[in-house]
């Protein structure tokens, strides 16, 4: 409802109050101490509801903090104190459906008679104006941000880091709520997304959400059959269900635009770009971001081929390292430019780089064969294999068969020779050996006298050469041999064979081919291998012809294999029986091995439980130290004597902390750990801390704030977490300057707590930062100083991880403070072995000892 006008008023009777009525945008007006005279629909309908403007009440709460209107308040006093007439501004606000609105706003005095100062306000809606100049200006940054990843190698060297970078700039640029990048597994059918980077506009980057069983959600997989055709989807939550609008829920958002990652034909990743509210992209935007998904696909593209071309290298070089021929590569020049470990290996070079950058040339033994190598090479087109020897390292040659062809780029430009040598050496051997064999059987054959022969069937007589009455132990004045002279000297065993073959197969008409043997002097019998064909003319067996060959020899050579044979079985019989010994040497090996390993672990054992003991002995008397000296320096009013206690309470404090990091670091490094799981609640412990070091604090006159929940807590050992704790408050303490301050909070996530402590003491320099985690490692001498001994931020670091948290530490430089970042799963999946109890080797008093020190010694720092 319009306010209606109280009578006899001034506007009742003036244009200004039917003015503002018809007025499109909002409009007010108000006297000097702000309160509304009159007001129109327009105005009620922005400011009524959300800032409490009502008929007639006032307009200060469009002043407060944070409102549009409290940036222009000067320019109401400058109208109201007469040094302005009248004022525009630009106001921005979101509205309650998280529109923004962008207004005009004219400030002006009205006169009238009553010489009031009567102020007039309105306004008209320029969002669309506005929203036109915002969006032509995240096109151009985008467009700039292609620019940036074209120009540079960046994203090329450091992929991950990039896209990162990339990911925060869209999102400022855009203003939108989330920015994240999901990777699809694999060339599909997909069955889960991986959400490899999440920002959030508030709190930068967190962790992301994985989508697994991506095939059993029928939207989801829909969505990604779209996304392969190059078209970004704007997504509306009433419009989404399945795992997808699980994220919506959880983001607290309305709408999300989705641009695909293609390559080639296959989607394998997503930029989305989370709204609170339901947004619409325009074409062109879409478009943008379209071209700057296409820009990182390439680059990325680039980098995997590069990847992929560098394996294939490797594996190509891998290959020709384990292959037994020697394989090489030379430039147009000859100059060896790839080689294989091989060749390398049997020409006697240290390695491959050492055999590279050397003249194919200076191998070849004879140096003058290189030009009619080459030639004969460059003639041929095809592979040719060839014949030379190679100079090794130490000038040996070796004999080589080489097979090699001419290589050419693309362009049909020679590029060198690349080839495969095997090392014949030993086949030349063979060869010569086997050359020499030949020339002795052909001797033999001479010597021995192989005959020819010929059988008349119808005579019953054979027609022999010279050398078968050698061969027979006949007299060639014979003259005539016979069947009688064959079998007459063939040995009583050979002979049922002989009368066999030869008869049947020569009245068959047949070949043959069978051995026998005859007699000679002094019990010694010849080898005799008899082969013939059939003499048929014109279709009638007229008898047969064929050789007689002496085969003593070669008989001679198959027993003495045979005899090797035999001999070489019995060898692996033998050999045989020894491997059974080395087996039963390697399980006696193998079960002394076995039992000094568990005396080995034994041993273990016993030095955690000496250091444990050890150290609680040690830190025993110390406990009173630290207790009592405080005390009694608040009793002493003598300077010389307060300082000595001084003195000695720091070096007190300084011997128990050490003992303390040492055990600490003990136990990090033990096999066993002691698993004492329990809910910690942060806010007690931290309280419990600065009550132990509540001397310090008040010599320095620190100012501490803990303002962490009381009901923050985490599942740790209380050991661990007072580690923890101890250390890192105690270093905000250690190195605060005099009356400083420190800062202790948390927030609370879904699955872990962040704790943060600030002080404003001496600072890090930001090269000491990367190292500061190190064992034994001080940052500078204004630490040192104070008996830091470098293990505490060490074990704090493993102990964290022990537990899947994280730590990290900032620092501006020396003298501007340091902030710990703690984040620490509230229910870590860890598996903790529980100790085993001391040897029984010490005594149950002893053991009853040990655990009242710790009771009694848990809190120690």
């Amino acid at each position: 409802m319009i306010p209606p006008l109280q009578n006899g008023s001034f506007f009742s009777k003036s244009i200004y109050y039917p003015l503002i009525q018809n007025l499109p945008g909002p409009a007010c007006i108000t006297d000097s101490n702000f309160q509304i005279l009159a007001t129109n629909k327009k105005f009620l309908e922005i400011f009524s509801s959300k800032h409490a403007i009502s008929q007639y009440s006032t307009i200060k709460p469009l002043f407060q903090k944070n409102h549009p209107f409290s940036g222009i308040q000067e320019e109401f006093k400058k109208i109201i104190e007469g040094n302005k007439s009248h004022s525009i501004q630009i106001i921005h606000f979101q509205s309650e459906t998280y529109h923004e609105k962008w207004y005009k706003i004219l400030i002006t005095s009205i006169p009238n008679p009553e010489k009031e100062i009567i102020l007039l306000i309105s306004g008209c809606d320029i969002t669309d104006e506005c929203n036109l100049k915002t969006e032509q200006t995240r096109i151009n940054e985008i467009l700039k941000i292609i620019q940036d990843i074209t120009k540079s190698d960046h994203l090329y060297d450091h992929p991950e880091e990039q896209i990162q970078q990339v990911m925060s700039r869209i999102g400022l640029i855009t203003n939108i709520q989330y920015c994240s990048y999901m990777e699809i597994d694999g060339l599909g059918p997909y069955t889960s997304i991986q959400e490899r980077y999440f920002w959030s506009k508030k709190k930068g980057f967190l962790i992301g959400t994985d989508i697994n069983n991506v095939n059993q959600d029928s939207a989801l997989s829909s969505l990604l059959q779209i996304l392969v055709s190059h078209t970004p989807i704007v997504l509306k939550k009433p419009k989404v269900s399945g795992q997808l609008k699980y994220l919506f829920d959880k983001r607290k958002s309305e709408s999300a635009l989705i641009i695909p990652l293609i390559q080639g034909i296959y989607l394998y990743g997503m930029f989305l770009l989370w709204d609170r509210e339901i947004r619409e992209w325009s074409q062109t935007e879409q478009t943008a971001l379209m071209i700057l998904a296409g820009v990182i696909e390439t680059k990325l593209a680039r980098r995997q081929v590069e990847d992929n071309l560098v394996r294939s290298e490797e594996k190509f070089q891998s290959l020709i390292d384990q292959i037994g021929d020697m394989y090489f590569m030379t430039d147009k020049s000859g100059i060896l430019i790839r080689v294989s470990s091989s060749m390398a290996k049997n020409l006697g070079y240290p390695s491959s780089q050492s055999l590279e950058g050397t003249s194919f040339e200076e191998l070849i033994h004879s140096p003058e064969y290189w030009p009619i190598f080459l030639s004969e090479i460059i003639s041929g087109e095809k592979i040719k294999d060839y014949d030379i020897q190679l100079r090794t390292y130490d000038n040996r040659s070796i004999y080589s068969s080489i097979s090699c062809r001419l290589i050419y780029d693309d362009d049909g430009l020679l590029q060198g020779i690349e080839g495969v040598i095997r090392d014949i050496s030993r086949r030349k051997q063979y060869g010569d050996l086997l050359t020499d064999i030949e020339w002795k059987l052909e001797q033999a054959q001479k010597i021995a006298r192989m005959g020819v022969w010929s059988y008349d069937i119808h005579l019953e007589r054979f027609r022999v050469s010279p050398e078968i009455f050698a061969l027979l132990g006949l007299s060639q004045e014979q003259n005539i041999v016979t069947i009688h002279d064959f079998t007459s000297r063939t040995i009583p065993q050979d002979l049922d064979k002989l009368l066999s073959f030869f008869p049947r197969a020569v009245d068959q008409g047949i070949e043959f081919d069978f051995e026998f043997r005859i007699n000679l002097m002094e019990k010694k019998f010849r080898y005799l291998r008899i082969k013939g064909k059939p003499l048929i003319k014109k279709g009638i067996i007229h008898g047969s012809f064929g050789i007689i060959q002496d085969i003593t020899e070669r008989k001679d050579v198959e027993n003495h294999l045979m005899k090797y044979a035999t001999e070489l079985e019995e060898k692996t019989m033998e050999l045989d029986a020894m491997r059974t010994q080395l087996l039963d040497m390697n399980r006696d090996l193998d079960n002394r091995v076995r039992k000094r390993t568990v005396q080995i672990d034994q041993l273990l054992k016993q030095k955690d439980e000496f250091i444990q003991i050890i150290g609680h002995d040690l830190k025993t008397p110390l406990t009173p130290l630290v207790a009592i000296l405080p005390y009694i320096r608040k009793k002493i009013d003598d300077p010389e004597l307060c300082e000595l206690l001084d003195n000695s309470i720091e070096d007190v404090a300084t011997i128990r902390k050490l003992v303390t990091t040492i055990l600490d670091l003990a136990q990090m490094n033990s096999l066993y750990m002691i698993s004492d799981i329990q809910d910690i609640y942060i806010s007690e412990l931290v309280n419990q801390i600065i009550s132990d070091n509540a001397y310090l604090i008040h010599q320095k006159s620190l100012h501490i704030t803990n303002s962490i929940l009381s009901e923050y807590s985490v599942k740790m050992s209380p050991v661990h977490i007072e580690t923890i704790f101890g250390n890192l408050i105690g270093n905000a303490i250690k190195y605060s300057f005099i009356d400083g301050n420190v800062q202790i909070s948390a927030n609370n996530y879904q699955d872990s707590i962040e704790i943060i402590i600030k002080d404003e003491g001496i600072g890090i320099e930001l090269e000491h930062i990367t190292r500061i985690f190190e064992e034994f490692y001080r940052a500078d001498n204004s630490r040192h100083e104070r008996g830091s001994h470098g293990l505490g931020l060490a074990i704090v670091k493993r102990v964290i991880e022990m537990y899947h948290g994280t730590i990290s530490i900032q620092s501006e430089g020396a003298g501007k403070g340091t902030t710990v970042h703690l984040l620490l799963k509230k229910h870590p999946d860890i598996l903790l072995k529980k100790k085993p109890k001391f040897s029984e080797s010490f005594s149950s008093n002893k053991m009853v000892k040990v655990d009242e020190r710790a009771k009694t010694q848990g809190h120690d720092r």
